[in-house]
């Protein structure tokens, strides 16, 4: 059983002003990594189909606790990593 699941937009890298068109499976790829060397497998890094905001920049959403970001960029891996950190240890 994970402690924090985080899942970032994906959806539809081919289609313009959608998350998977805006870097977001780099944004993945990287914080699968960075959470698969800190956390082991209590923390899991998933790529989703559309969460409903594409319109507001790369979406993604951490689990059971239901925190979600919006207008975020390929650059924001810290901020991702930051509440993963602060989701994961809330749950020790």
């Amino acid at each position: 059983m994970y402690k924090t699941h985080l899942f970032i937009c994906t959806n539809a890298p081919d289609k313009p002003g959608k998350c998977g068109n805006k870097n977001s499976e780099a944004l993945r790829k990287e914080l699968k990594e960075v959470c698969k060397n800190e956390f082991g497998k209590a923390v899991r890094v998933n790529a989703s189909g559309c969460l409903g905001y594409c319109e507001r920049g790369i979406n993604a959403v951490i689990y059971p606790s239901e925190k979600w970001f919006f207008e975020l960029t390929d650059k924001d891996g810290g901020l991702l990593l930051d509440a993963v950190r602060k989701d994961f240890e809330s749950k020790k």
